[in-house]
C-alpha cells in the first residue's frame, strides 16, 4: 500500500497544482474580461470620468462623479454588465459651489481663466474654443473643478470665450446663469461683431448682467472738422456712434445746406468732454465761411473765417464761456478766427498769475510787435501769450495808446482782464495787492486818456487770508483797523459808529482787501453796538470768528449786551465773548449825583425811534452809563423825566412821555438798578426848554432827564 501511494500522490499533486494554475489563468481572464465590458457600458452611459476595479466577479466604481445622479448612474451602469454578482461604490463627488462662477480675463495674448468648471472634459471644450478662435494665446489655466454650475455652462463659457477673442483686453465671467463682459475691441469690425453677437447670439439659458465693450483704442486721440463752404469734412476717429450721430446733427441743424464726408473711425481714448466739444465745434461752423476745428488729445482748435460781424462776436463770446467753464476736460488752445471786417473793432487782455494772454486786433504787424514790446516791459515776470490778429477797422483815435494804458492797468491786476471795444473800456478782475487797487481806483475816477470811455469798471481788491479786522475803544478814541473790501463798505462801519461814539474821535486804520467772509457788515455793526456799551471795549475778527472783551456796567447790563450781540450776530459766525462786570468810582452824594447825571445827559441824549417809546440801539450806551452813576448814588432816589415838544396833542405827547420813562426804566433795572429807586414821570409838552417854532427848538424839547429827588 505504501508503495502504491509512493507512486501516486506525486501525481496527484501536480495535477491539482496544473489544475489551480489553469483556474487562476482563467479567472484572470474573467475579470479583464469584466473590466472591459464594465469600462465600456460606463463610457457608454456619458460616465467616462469612472473606472472599474474587478475582484472575482465584484466590481468597485472608482473615479469622482460631476454629480450625485452621475454618481449613481454609475453604479447602475456596473451592474447591468452580465457576469457582474456584486458592485461597490469607490467614488467620489465634485465638492458643490453655491455661487458658482467662471471667469476669463485677457490682456494682448495673455488669457487666464479661473472660477469652476464641473469637469475635465468642459475645460477641455473651453480651452480649445479658446485655441481656435485665438491661436497665438498664452493659456493660464486656474479652473477648479467644482459641481452647481448652470444649465448649458458650456455654451454660456463658450459665448464669453468668443467675445473674448474680440477683445484686445478685457474680461468675461460667469456668476450663475449671469454673463458679464467688459474690455476694448481689438478693432472696429470685432467691435461690430461683439455688437451683432450680444444683440441676437446670446445663448438661452444665459442672461446678460452687465456689458461695456469699447471700441479699439488709439494712442493719440485726433478729430478733426474741414470746411470749405460746401462740404463738412470730418476725419479721425469717434469714441461712439452716439456721438458721431450727435456730430452729423448738430452740423445739419446749424448748416443745413452743406454736404457731410464723415470718414471717422471708431476708437477708445477720448478725452473726458470730447462728446460735448466736439458738439460744440459742430456747432460753430455755422458761423464760418471756412474752418479748420480740431480735437487732437485734450485741446480744442478752432481756425477760419466768420461769415459776419455778428457770427464773429458770437463765436468769440460762445468760446470765452466755454473757456470760463469749470471743468469739461477739454481745454479751448489756439483760436484764430478772422473776421470778413471788423467792426467793432476790439483788443483784449487778460491775466491769470504769470500768464498774460492778449488777443483782439492791431492795425499793422509793426503795432502788434510794440504791444508785445510794451507788455514785456510792464510786466517783465509775465508769460506772455499773443493771439493778436492784424485787421482792418481800427476806430479813429490813438489805439496804440489806448492800448498801452490798458496794459499798464492790467500789469496792476492779480488777474482778471482789460478790453476796448473802438472807445468803450472794460476792467474786471482782482487788483495784485492794496497799493493797486487804490491806483487803479484813482486813475478810473480821472478822465481817461487816448478819447478812452470807460464802460465797465469791475476791481476788487486783492484777497487776503485771514480776513482780520479790530476796533479798540479807549480813552475817548474808537481805533478801526485791519481790512474792508470797498471804501463804501469803511464809510458805512464809520457812520454805524459815530452815533454810537459821539464824544470819541474816530481813527481809521483801515485797507482794502479781498477775500471777506459774508455778512461782514452786519457782523461788525454787530460788534460796535456792543462794545459801543462797554468801558474799554474791543472787537477782533478773523475770517468768521469775532471776538468782544471790555467792561459792562452790571451782570445785568453784561447779559443784556451778549443777548442783543447773539441775536444780531449772523448765524455763520463764531462768538467769544469776554465781557467782565465793572462798577468803577467811590460813592457820590446827592449834589455830586446830580452834576454827574446832568454831564451826561449834556454829553449823550437818548434817542427814540420816531414818535414811539422804542429806544434807539445807539442810546443803550447812555442808558447804561446811566446806570453807572446812579449805582454810585446808592442813597438816592432818581426821577426820570420825559419830555415831547408840542407836535401831536397835549394829551398824546403826556402819554407818549410818559411811556418813555418808563421805557427808560426798565433799561436802567435790566443794566442792575432796583426799581425802587426809580420813578418814571411822562411831563409832555408842558416844561419846554426852547422855542417850539423852530426844529432846533423842538428837537431840544424831546429830551430825558435825571433827577435826584431823595437824598
Amino acid at each position: 500500500m505504501s508503495e502504491w501511494l509512493r507512486w501516486i500522490l506525486p501525481g496527484f499533486l501536480s495535477v491539482s497544482l496544473l489544475t489551480a494554475a489553469a483556474l487562476a489563468i482563467a479567472g484572470r481572464g474573467v475579470e479583464q474580461d469584466l473590466a472591459t465590458r464594465v469600462d465600456a457600458e460606463l463610457v457608454a452611459d456619458g460616465q467616462a470620468w469612472a473606472s472599474a476595479e474587478i475582484s472575482g466577479r465584484t466590481v468597485t466604481v472608482m473615479g469622482t462623479a460631476p454629480t450625485l445622479t452621475a454618481q449613481s448612474r454609475a453604479v447602475e451602469a456596473a451592474e447591468r454588465v452580465a457576469g457582474v454578482y456584486e458592485v461597490v461604490d469607490g467614488s467620489g463627488v465634485l465638492p458643490l459651489q453655491p455661487s458658482y462662477v467662471w471667469g476669463a480675463e485677457r490682456k494682448g495674448t495673455a488669457i487666464r481663466f479661473t472660477g469652476f468648471a464641473p469637469s475635465d472634459d468642459a475645460k477641455a471644450v473651453i480651452l480649445s474654443a479658446v485655441k481656435r478662435l485665438v491661436p497665438d494665446a498664452v493659456v493660464e489655466d486656474r479652473m477648479a473643478l467644482a459641481r452647481g454650475q448652470p444649465v448649458d455652462f458650456i455654451g454660456l463659457a463658450e459665448f464669453g470665450v468668443g467675445r473674448l477673442a474680440e477683445l484686445s483686453e478685457g474680461t468675461v465671467g460667469l456668476a450663475g446663469p449671469a454673463l458679464s463682459i467688459s474690455g476694448t475691441a481689438l478693432d472696429e469690425a470685432h467691435f461690430a461683431s461683439a455688437a451683432q453677437a450680444l444683440s441676437s447670439a446670446v445663448p438661452r439659458n444665459g442672461e446678460l448682467r452687465s456689458v461695456r465693450i469699447l471700441p479699439p483704442r488709439t494712442e493719440r486721440f485726433t478729430w478733426r472738422i474741414g470746411y470749405d463752404g460746401d462740404v463738412v469734412s470730418l476725419t479721425g476717429y469717434i469714441p461712439s456712434e452716439l456721438v458721431r450721430r450727435e456730430v452729423q446733427q448738430a452740423i445739419r441743424a446749424t448748416t443745413p445746406s452743406a454736404r457731410i464726408d464723415d470718414k471717422t473711425e471708431l476708437a477708445s481714448g477720448a478725452p473726458d468732454g470730447f462728446g460735448s466739444a466736439a458738439v460744440f465745434a459742430a456747432y460753430q461752423i455755422a458761423r464760418l465761411t471756412e474752418a479748420t476745428v480740431a480735437i487732437d488729445s485734450a485741446v480744442l482748435s478752432i481756425e477760419g473765417k466768420a461769415r459776419t460781424v455778428a457770427d464773429y462776436e458770437a463765436a468769440l463770446a460762445e468760446i470765452g464761456a466755454r473757456q470760463q467753464k469749470p471743468g469739461g476736460g477739454i481745454r479751448i488752445g489756439a483760436v484764430d478766427i478772422v473776421p470778413a471786417f471788423v467792426d467793432p473793432y476790439v483788443w483784449r487782455g487778460e491775466r491769470a498769475g504769470a500768464e498774460v494772454t492778449l488777443s483782439g486786433y492791431m492795425p499793422t504787424l509793426a503795432a502788434e510787435q510794440q504791444v508785445l514790446l510794451t507788455a514785456a516791459k510792464i510786466m517783465p515776470d509775465a508769460h506772455i501769450v499773443d493771439h493778436i490778429l492784424v485787421a482792418a477797422g481800427d476806430p479813429k483815435m490813438d489805439w496804440i495808446g489806448a492800448v498801452g494804458f490798458s496794459l499798464g492797468q492790467l500789469a496792476l491786476l492779480g488777474k482778471g482782464s482789460v478790453s476796448l471795444t473802438d472807445h468803450a473800456y472794460d476792467i474786471v478782475g482782482e487788483a495784485s495787492s492794496s497799493a493797486a487797487y487804490a491806483r487803479l481806483i484813482d486813475t478810473l475816477g480821472k478822465t481817461l486818456p487816448a478819447s478812452m470811455e470807460l464802460r465797465k469798471s469791475s476791481v476788487a481788491p486783492a484777497a487776503i487770508s485771514p480776513f482780520t479786522f479790530s476796533a479798540v475803544r479807549t480813552e475817548e478814541r474808537l481805533t478801526l483797523s485791519g481790512f474792508v473790501p470797498t471804501n463804501d463798505v469803511g464809510k458805512a462801519i464809520v457812520d454805524f459808529a459815530k452815533p454810537r461814539f459821539p464824544n470819541d474821535e474816530i481813527e481809521m486804520q483801515l485797507q482794502l482787501a479781498g477775500g471777506t467772509p459774508d455778512d461782514l457788515v452786519p457782523a461788525l455793526t454787530a460788534g460796535l453796538q456792543a462794545i459801543s456799551r462797554l468801558s474799554g471795549g474791543r472787537i477782533d475778527l478773523v475770517d468768521a470768528r469775532l471776538a468782544i472783551s471790555g467792561a459792562a456796567v452790571s451782570e445785568g447790563a453784561q447779559r443784556s449786551i451778549e443777548e442783543d450781540l447773539r441775536s444780531a450776530l449772523p448765524k455763520s459766525y463764531e462768538l467769544t465773548f469776554s465781557a467782565s462786570v465793572a462798577v468803577g468810582g467811590d460813592p457820590l452824594s446827592g449834589s455830586e449825583c446830580q452834576e454827574a447825571l446832568n454831564r451826561a445827559v449834556q454829553q449823550e441824549k437818548i434817542q427814540f425811534d420816531g414818535a414811539t417809546a422804542s429806544i434807539e440801539p445807539e442810546s443803550f450806551g447812555p442808558i447804561d452809563r446811566t446806570a453807572a452813576i446812579i449805582q454810585r448814588c446808592p442813597a438816592a432816589t432818581i426821577e426820570v423825566g420825559a419830555h415831547t415838544d408840542s407836535g401831536g396833542g397835549s394829551r398824546k405827547n403826556q402819554a407818549l412821555s410818559a411811556d418813555r420813562a418808563g421805557a427808560v426804566v426798565e433799561r436802567l433795572v435790566t443794566d442792575g438798578v432796583r426799581r425802587e429807586r426809580l420813578l418814571a414821570v411822562g411831563y409832555g409838552e408842558i416844561r419846554p426848554v426852547a422855542s417850539n417854532s423852530t426844529a432846533a427848538g423842538r428837537a431840544q424839547n424831546r429830551r430825558v432827564e435825571f433827577h435826584v429827588v431823595d437824598r
